[in-house]
């Protein structure tokens, strides 16, 4: 083999390579905003209330950590975090991402947002302000929660 050859064997070796590479990625920005999308479709069942569509949005197997509750695993133990949130008196819930990050195989990605709590209490009108981190995987090509955790910066009178 001359060198010419060998040269040429190699830069298409790499030029392969880095084919075969890209082709494996996701378009992470396309992936970013589907997920982007389940959230309005997501915050859409919860400020209507229906517990069983807000947990559709978690893989089977997927866990919410609640602030100062044990953690709920799988559809029925979520449906029924989200069946008490919803049963507060007066209960509005709203929450806003502010970062979407997709890895590069495009088969998970983690949200960071804040979320907003009012409720009727007892002693009156409360309300609660934090942060949240949600875990997304991709199952069978769709996007589901694998792990939802959120805590409060400090109830708010």
């Amino acid at each position: 083999m001359t060198f010419r050859s060998l040269t040429a064997s190699i830069l298409l070796a790499g030029g392969l390579l880095l084919t075969f590479d890209t082709a494996a990625r996701s378009d992470t920005a396309a992936d970013e905003q589907t997920i982007r999308g389940l959230d309005q479709k997501w915050l859409g069942a919860v400020q209507a209330g229906d517990a069983a569509a807000s947990a559709g949005f978690y893989a089977p197997d997927g866990s919410l950590l609640p602030a100062g509750g044990p953690i709920a695993q799988g559809t029925a133990a979520i449906t029924a975090v989200w069946q008490g949130i919803f049963g507060m008196k007066n209960a509005k819930l709203t929450f806003t991402p502010t970062q979407v990050t997709v890895a590069s195989a495009g088969d998970m990605a983690y949200e960071i947002g804040t979320y907003e709590l009012s409720f009727d209490s007892d002693t009156g009108p409360a309300k609660d302000v934090g942060k949240y981190v949600v875990v997304w995987k991709k199952i069978g090509g769709d996007w589901k929660v694998a792990t939802d955790i959120f805590n409060s910066d400090g109830a708010k009178k």
